[in-house]
């Protein structure tokens, strides 16, 4: 979930004990290898008429079997799908990837079995299977892996289906179960048997119905110890036409927004009093972590080759000193390898050694030398605003995904992470701003909300010019971007010149640009990034008339809220300040016909203020237009009010300038 609530979602906690018996309705799904000529001669998902691909079957179905030598029981998971593809940007879909945990053969996958549909030119059903040996694994970390199964013959109008067997070394956690995808799910089943000593709770996030069916049984079960007879309680959950989680605007990320089941193992209960509560709490989640070989372990590692830094380190006076000098010593030192993770695989002396690795190897011995150097410091946790928001109620050390350094300065908790190569420590990366970290200090760990109210996306446009007799703008433009800006603007800047030139500057109709882009500030954190360009600009005419708009070069050239509605949060990570100046002086043969009003427009709850002041006096026009953001998040409820202020502004912005020959 987001910081702000989602209103949209039902949210229900229940215990799987308590349940309402009743008999399951068996309308069964089509067979596995076996397909309706109506799917194949399907064009479109007939609720969602613009999905590229269309899941016919979602199916899952877990059930508990024999453990191992230290374990009663361990899960089985079935997996099934079936997808229709519907347009060439739908084919994607046919890469099947599945993730899975690796280490210590933890989950294993097997029995799988994959089919394409077809209809060949006879008009008859084509089925295409694949050969068990083409299936591949990839070894992702030392954590997770990928199988692979490759698909022939896919196409436009083509039907994959594929299944497979997980099988999990444990019996304490059930697979958590997701309805709702990027493209829509015509029928969606997850199946889950568990024995009674288990009980589980389950945190509901749906919006839409759902179809549940329970029943109790009396099953005899394989365990380590045998065959043991268990009251089994099996449910259904099913849900029917759910629309794709549009891709929209600006917004996290959809395992936020996504229609699921998530369930958490609370207790054992083994009968005659003899009860396991297994609720951990996150002061278990920092036990672990201390003694986890790849994390808090590392901080304990000896790095003698550090040694002359710390030393030089420690000869500085203030803590914010000592961070800002061993901070700048990894920016020019080190690389980030482009990979998250909260763990150092590669390990600290290697990570020193090498001068690469991830944001686990690099962040955790960030810490370790800032330790060593008298500051305080912690790893932090996160879960990136990609990878979704962590539920703090779950004590689940899974749902993070990066870990930085938290350090106090000036009595201030400062996040920073160590691999940031083009900006100051003291912006928080935009990859966490807006979501909670988990501080894994030496007792019970801390969550603080992570929120830059300090900085901003700033950037401010100056525009000079002359038009001459011919109609035509000789121009100069200044563009300085501050904050977080210039962070973005500087990354795309160092990785693709010529994208940072398209994005920012190019395909503005009739403007001639006479020289290259200059950039200035690039490696000076305490001054704007300045973009200067020159150019000629042909004004549009009609007549004796001719018309121009000062919008160019600015942030708002593109409106991207033109949808009718929207599911998702829009969240910018960041405030936003903008200035936009534009000075023309016009050629004594012309004169201003039709200027932009001055206006003032805000927002109901007034978190965004656009005021647009214009002027001509000799023949020189003056524009000034500011537009301030004082929140970055917008639930979807101010949609409809956020949309049409955009509109507005767009049409403010975009407002022709009219001038004529005397």
């Amino acid at each position: 979930m987001t910081l702000i609530s989602m209103n949209k979602f039902l949210f229900n906690l229940l215990f799987i004990l308590f349940f309402t018996p009743t008999c399951f309705a068996q309308k069964g799904q089509p067979k596995l290898g076996k397909i309706d000529m109506e799917d194949l001669l399907m064009k479109q998902c007939s609720y969602d008429k613009d999905a590229v691909a269309f899941k016919l079957i979602d199916w899952g179905n877990l059930y508990y079997d024999r453990g191992n030598s230290e374990m009663l029981f361990k899960t089985i998971v079935e997996i099934r799908q079936r997808i229709k593809i519907l347009k060439e940007e739908g084919l994607s879909y046919a890469n099947v990837t599945i993730p899975y945990y690796t280490k210590n053969n933890t989950e294993k996958i097997s029995k799988i079995e994959a089919f394409v549909y077809n209809i060949d030119a006879a008009g008859k059903i084509e089925v295409n299977t694949i050969n068990k040996n083409s299936t591949y694994t990839k070894k992702i970390n030392n954590f997770y892996s990928d199988l692979i199964i490759p698909l022939p013959n896919v196409k436009v109008g083509s039907v994959i289906e594929y299944k497979y067997t997980l099988e999990r070394q444990t019996m304490t956690n059930i697979k958590d179960w997701y309805f709702q995808h990027s493209i829509p799910t015509r029928y969606s089943e997850y199946e889950v048997s568990v024995p009674l000593i288990f009980k589980f709770s389950l945190q509901q996030f749906t919006n839409d119905s759902v179809e549940i069916k329970d029943e109790l049984l009396d099953e005899f079960l394989s365990s380590n110890q045998g065959v043991m007879k268990v009251k089994l309680i099996h449910k259904k959950f099913i849900m029917r036409n759910l629309k794709a989680l549009p891709n929209e605007p600006f917004m996290t990320t959809e395992k936020d927004y996504q229609q699921r089941l998530e369930f958490q193992l609370s207790q054992i209960d083994y009968g005659k009093g003899d009860i396991v509560n297994l609720q951990t709490n996150w002061g278990d989640v920092i036990k672990n972590l201390k003694t986890d070989e790849d994390f808090g372990k590392q901080l304990d590692v000896e790095i003698p080759k550090a040694e002359q830094l710390i030393t030089t380190v420690k000869l500085l006076t203030t803590d914010e000193q000592k961070v800002q000098f061993l901070f700048t010593y990894f920016q020019k030192n080190f690389i980030w390898n482009e990979k998250e993770s909260i763990y150092s695989f590669l390990g600290l002396k290697q990570t020193w050694d090498t001068k690469v690795g991830s944001t686990g190897d690099i962040n955790l011995l960030f810490v370790k030398l800032l330790k060593e150097a008298g500051v305080r410091a912690f790893p932090i946790l996160f879960s990136t605003r990609s990878n979704g928001s962590v539920n703090k109620l779950a004590p689940f050390i899974n749902q993070f995904n990066t870990v930085l350094c938290v350090a106090t300065i000036n009595n201030n908790s400062v996040v920073i992470d160590a691999t940031e190569k083009l900006f100051t420590y003291s912006l928080i990366p935009t990859k966490i701003n807006n979501t909670y970290g988990f501080i894994v200090d030496d007792n019970v760990g801390k969550w603080i909300l992570v929120n830059d109210s300090k900085n901003k996306y700033k950037s401010i446009v100056a525009h000079n010019g002359i038009i001459d007799e011919n109609g035509i703008l000789l121009g100069e433009s200044s563009v300085y971007s501050s904050g977080y800006a210039k962070l973005e603007r500087l990354k795309k800047w160092v990785t693709n010149k010529s994208e940072f030139e398209d994005d920012y500057f190019n395909d503005k109709g009739s403007i001639v640009f006479k020289e290259q882009i200059i950039v200035n500030n690039i490696d000076d954190a305490s001054k704007a990034l300045e973009q200067k360009v020159n150019y000629s600009y042909t004004l549009n005419n009609s007549g004796s008339y001719k018309y121009f708009t000062t919008n160019y070069f600015t942030d708002f050239t593109i409106n991207p809220f033109l949808s009718e509605e929207r599911v998702t949060d829009i969240d910018f990570s960041y405030l936003q300040d903008y200035q936009y100046f534009s000075n023309f002086t016009l050629s004594s043969n012309y004169v201003f016909d039709e200027l932009p009003k001055n206006i003032t427009m805000i927002m109901p709850d007034k978190s965004i203020t656009f005021n647009r002041f214009a002027e001509v006096e000799d023949n020189v026009l003056n524009i000034r237009v500011t537009i301030e953001f004082k929140n970055s998040v917008y639930p979807a409820s101010v949609y409809p009010e956020f949309k049409e202020f955009y509109k507005e502004m767009f049409e403010k912005l975009n407002e022709q300038i009219v001038i004529k020959k005397k």
